[in-house]
């Protein structure tokens, strides 16, 4: 896997590789899996002739459907046209929202989302572009997964690791930082499409 994927990264380099508006994507197969790879949902492995029941959990302990998640994301000020859109703008932060599917069901979701501290205070809220909370995320996970991702705001660090059984990864893109004030981007990752297979 990781030869066909540093090829086909190589091969993205090259000017001629990219002819289309399309996500360059590559795609294999072996006698276990079905592999697909691009720079959206990273790599999606398909089990063949079997359902996989770990790892470590479906997709449905942690998150809800895209149908039921689209209001929340319009009440957050998200330019959202589901469906058939999986990808959300929120032009006045900056902010995103994507997802990958099965069926309705979310796999995974990433968004971006900035952090302002000043004085020790958060003055950015989560609650800004999410004005109900997480609720692509399940209530058995939303919690503890939105604790994370406060720690991680609040001190401008990234993490990657496992929260309530939900595949979690925190990319954090630090600005300003003076005493008590920070400045910070995160791109946010919560679940993985191998999970749902």
């Amino acid at each position: 896997m990781r030869q066909e994927i540093d090829d086909f990264n190589r091969d993205l380099q090259t000017p001629t590789a990219r002819r289309s508006d399309d996500i360059p994507r590559t795609g294999w197969r072996d006698t276990h899996a079905d592999y697909s790879y691009d720079g959206h949902n990273g790599l999606v492995v398909t089990a063949l002739d079997t359902y996989v029941r770990r790892w470590p959990f479906g997709s449905e302990h942690y998150a809800t459907t895209m149908s039921s998640a689209v209001d929340d994301l319009l009440a957050g000020g998200y330019d959202c046209f589901y469906p058939p859109q999986q990808s959300c703008n929120r032009p006045q932060s900056n902010g995103y929202f994507r997802v990958a599917l099965r069926g309705d069901r979310i796999v995974s979701a990433q968004f971006g989302v900035g952090s302002l501290i000043k004085s020790g205070r958060q003055r950015h809220l989560l609650s800004e572009e999410f004005p109900h909370g997480l609720t692509f995320l399940t209530e058995a996970v939303r919690r503890p997964v939105t604790k994370r991702i406060e720690q991680s705001r609040r001190s401008g660090t990234s993490f990657a690791g496992v929260v309530a059984g939900t595949v979690v990864i925190i990319d954090a893109r630090r600005g300003v930082v003076d005493g008590d004030d920070l400045v910070a981007y995160f791109d946010i990752q919560i679940g993985a499409p191998l999970t749902a297979t």
